[in-house]
């Protein structure tokens, strides 16, 4: 508080020294002589571009980016931008110039303080078009989160309403918004697209450009950009389309070019492997239609080869699945003494080593999405959205309600949260169940996770085959010490981890045990009804902890996540580190001898094509972006900042920088071209969508 009274001063001394600022001047009337003072006006032409950048650079105090870094693109849009509204406020007589002045300052600052807030709340920023679907549903659900971050955003509304304040107040008597004849408004707006054509030209070359047009993501273009120029290019590219990150680099197909497979215990199990692909009509589509789109997806998939089955392959097929969005989990919450389940399903399963679960951008909705659909999601919590009447083939949802499965998705939060009523029975179950639409019926309101779990256990447990989803929520942050969960937790929890972390990162823990507990229950009553064999818990997380992360109070940053994680964390991979559990009793018992350990990098795109494997199901796998990790496909996770990982290092795509790993020696070609796969994927994953890709193929799911 006190920078922030500082701040006030400086800005009090300012605005007095423009009022006091006067002169004297003699003036005849009427034969006498008298003095009278003449003010100093501040131009009003200048009053936009001085207050967009001003706008700017707050956003990037309070948001925690660099104050200046790649500064020269806000400061110059800044200006272009200013300048707009100038030309705009020149335009009438000065009552309606000042009325449209006092509703631009407010209204952007409006902006300004949403974005700010978001940024603090989710740690990325949204479009304003998935605010409401996003953040508008957190903030419905969670009115005391709400609230907390209104209250510790009040330093942010009064700094960025304080233009607006000052203007009101100060502003018809020294900034008066005058009008201007034609030809000086005709001035202000060359001044507006000069500034517009530099900052273009100076976005358009060297490393921003790829940012600017390709690689646009609204979040990584406001952090170099600034945030109206990531607000116009969202709109641009809304209506129009971004044909630069739409295209597929086909010269680059070279993606079979395959590195060999983690070694893994490989049982005699009497196989012929084929492939992992179906008798697509490629051919036939290509000549029924005119759409590019559709005809570059066509000569994409053809150019890659598909992966081969191995002795994974249908070592679950017919058994019973049970899928698990966990809220907000982090790999370091499973520990031997802590998470006996979490640490026994880790141990005695299928074990990821090297795991992420990106944050795509879009909280908890793209999280379901990359791991339900195989896709990357490409436009926030919108993406998921996007789905609706399309055909989701190979969801494993779908693939197994075409088996016939009883089949139905859980969430023990608001049905509607993030729209999940319009969206998820299409992603493959016969009910979604939340609160306000039935769950409660089972469970009563508010129920933890295993509540939730061994309630709506008994529902299914004598339909087999059953394929099941829940996404849970008890893990879901403010973690404080008030909270039931941690009253519960807190002595039990301190009694293994003692004072290791911080208050509030042991809260976090004693919100994780709900998961704990609702796991112990699910495997227990699966073993007393005799199916643990038979069922198959798949278990990754929707991203990693970002509620733990503060910088909602000015000058008091604390970081619980760098606390959790041990270590401060400056790129995409250490921050996304988490768990993949595939377990099964009949990998404790029948195929005890094939757990093993996956030590190459995997990701939450991997879920769907090595679940299809691992069932036997008849499924392509060009169609998906990630891999069945038993294959000999080369492993690759990417992040939709275009960051990635492969066997031989990370790329980061902020500073352009490849980290190899040790003894791993490559070139630029090697860079280069896994550059390429990460872009067609990702423009693979957003045709597929847009075009109803597998309708196309398949026709109606039925």
């Amino acid at each position: 508080m006190d920078k922030i009274k500082e701040l006030f001063e400086r800005l009090t001394e300012a605005v007095s020294s423009v009022i006091n600022r006067s002169k004297t001047s003699v003036v005849k009337k009427g034969g006498s002589r008298k003095k009278q003072k003449k003010h100093s006006y501040f131009p009003h032409l200048y009053l936009f571009p001085v207050v967009l950048i001003y706008f700017e650079l707050v956003l990037r105090l309070f948001a925690g980016t660099g104050l200046f870094s790649h500064i020269i693109y806000p400061i110059l849009f800044g200006l272009a931008g200013g300048f707009f509204f100038a030309c705009i406020t020149s335009l009438f007589p000065r009552k309606i110039n000042r009325i449209i002045s006092i509703v631009l300052l407010f209204g952007t600052g409006l902006i300004f303080i949403t974005e700010c807030l978001v940024k603090q709340s989710f740690q990325y920023y949204m479009p304003l078009s998935a605010i409401k679907s996003g953040a508008g549903d957190v903030a419905g659900a969670y009115i005391s989160e709400a609230f907390r971050a209104i209250l510790h955003g009040i330093p942010v509304i009064l700094l960025f309403f304080l233009p607006g304040i000052l203007y009101v107040v100060l502003g018809k008597k020294y900034m008066p918004a005058r009008r201007y004849k034609p030809i000086g408004s005709v001035k202000i707006f060359c001044y507006s697209l000069v500034f517009m054509l530099c900052a273009i030209l100076v976005a358009n070359v060297g490393s921003s450009a790829a940012k600017y047009k390709k690689q646009y993501k609204f979040d990584t273009a406001t952090e170099y950009f600034g945030l109206l120029t990531s607000l116009r290019l969202d709109t641009k590219y809304s209506i129009f389309g971004n044909n630069a990150a739409d295209s597929f680099v086909m010269a680059e197909a070279a993606e079979t070019e395959l590195e060999e497979p983690s070694e893994t215990p490989t049982p005699e199990l009497e196989k012929v492997y084929g492939k992992n692909e179906m008798d697509l009509p490629l051919d036939e589509l290509s000549a029924s239609t005119s759409d590019e789109d559709v005809l570059a997806l066509n000569e994409y998939v053809k150019s890659l080869t598909p992966s081969s089955q191995n002795d994974y392959t249908g070592i679950f097929k017919g058994k019973n699945l049970i899928l698990i969005c966990a809220e907000a989990l982090s790999d370091v919450v499973i520990d031997e003494q802590l998470t006996p389940t979490l640490y026994r399903m880790t141990h005695n399963g299928f074990y990821f080593s090297e795991y992420y679960q990106p944050n795509w951008g879009g909280s908890t909705s793209t999280g379901e999405y990359s791991m339900l659909m195989g896709l990357v999601p490409l436009h926030n919590d919108q993406t998921m959205l996007e789905t609706q009447g399309k055909n989701l083939y190979f969801t494993m949802g779908n693939q197994l309600q075409r088996q016939g499965y009883y089949s139905c998705a859980y969430h023990n939060g608001n049905y509607d949260y993030y729209s999940r009523n319009l969206t998820h029975q299409n992603l493959g179950y016969d009910q979604y169940l939340g609160l306000g639409n039935g769950l409660e019926d089972l469970t009563d309101w508010w129920p933890d996770d295993q509540r939730m779990f061994n309630l709506t256990m008994d529902t299914y447990l004598d339909k087999q085959p059953f394929s099941i989803y829940y996404m849970t929520i008890s893990g879901h942050c403010v973690y404080t010490a008030e909270n039931e969960k941690t009253q519960e937790n807190i002595d039990y929890v301190r009694s293994i981890l003692g004072n290791t972390y911080k208050d509030t990162t042991t809260y976090y823990f004693c919100y994780q045990m709900e998961l704990e507990y609702a796991l112990q229950t699910m495997i227990e009553k699966l073993e007393a009804a005799g199916i643990a064999d038979d069922t198959v818990i798949c278990l990754t997380a929707d991203h990693y902890p970002y509620g733990l992360e503060n910088t909602a109070t000015f000058g008091n940053y604390d970081d619980y996540v760098s606390d959790l994680y041990g270590y401060t964390y400056t790129n995409d991979w250490e921050q996304d580190h988490n768990a993949w559990i595939i377990w099964s009793g009949c990998l404790e018992n029948e195929y005890k001898d094939m757990v093993c350990e996956i030590s190459t990098p995997t990701y939450s795109l991997d879920i769907l094509p090595t679940m299809s494997n691992l069932f036997g199901l008849e499924y392509d796998s060009r169609l998906l972006v990630g891999r069945d990790v038993f294959s000999d496909a080369e492993p690759l996770v990417l992040w939709n900042t275009y960051s990635w990982a492969t066997t031989e290092g990370k790329y980061d795509s902020a500073t352009e920088t490849f980290y190899p790993n040790e003894g791993s020696t490559v070139g630029e070609d090697y860079i280069e071209r896994i550059n390429n796969i990460v872009s067609n994927k990702m423009s693979f994953s957003g045709k597929v969508i847009s075009t109803d890709y597998y309708r196309l193929l398949f026709g109606d799911d039925t």
